[in-house]
């Protein structure tokens, strides 16, 4: 599985993931393209919230061990979550 490390988000369609900086790009100015079909009465103020980047790190599951006595809830297993690199 290819590792989607760069991303597009707009308001219309969300928060998508590619794995090159080009396919990203790419979607981000095809988003553009459709507001640009949709600008007969003015830009929408949505056309403002088009973007792409490359995503640095993403929240893994860390700590992972069975459930001691004392421990909150009624999970078998305990864990927690931090931001790691991608």
């Amino acid at each position: 599985m290819t590792k989607q490390q760069f991303f597009m988000y707009d308001p219309d369609n969300g928060f998508e993931t590619y794995p090159t900086a080009e396919e990203a790009k790419t979607a981000a100015e095809e988003a553009i393209d459709y507001y640009r079909g949709e600008a007969a009465d003015g830009w929408a103020d949505e056309v403002e919230q088009v973007f792409w980047g490359e995503i640095k790190q993403e929240s893994q599951q860390v700590g992972l061990r069975p459930r001691e006595e004392g421990d909150p809830g009624s999970c078998e297993m305990i864990c927690d979550y931090a931001l790691e690199d991608v």
